[in-house]
């Protein structure tokens, strides 16, 4: 075995159906790659992605992370707050993705 531990996410039936889902395609599908970039990246944590401090806020730390622009990313953070698709908690030190299944 080659010790890797794979997970996987697990996508409602008519995610892509979803009206949130649908406007958030309308932002650009680059915004929806995002969303589900964070998905995967927060797997691990049960939807939990933490500001580790690397850059000088989560947007700039998640844009390296995930290697996306960091105005896509604030775009696409701002919308899934709104929509209720993520909540930030600790004073913006925590987000969760209550979505995340695996």
């Amino acid at each position: 075995m080659d010790g890797k531990r794979y997970y996987w996410l697990k996508l409602y039936e008519d995610f892509f159906e979803s009206k949130r889902i649908k406007k958030l395609r309308k932002l650009g599908e680059t915004c929806l790659i995002i969303y589900l970039k964070m998905q995967l990246k927060s797997l691990k944590t049960d939807g939990v992605i933490e500001f580790a401090g690397v850059e000088e806020d989560i947007v700039s730390e998640l844009a390296l992370d995930l290697n996306e622009p960091a105005e896509l990313v604030k775009r696409t953070l701002d919308f899934l707050i709104k929509q209720g698709l993520c909540e930030v908690a600790d004073e913006g030190q925590t987000y969760t993705l209550p979505f995340v299944s695996y």
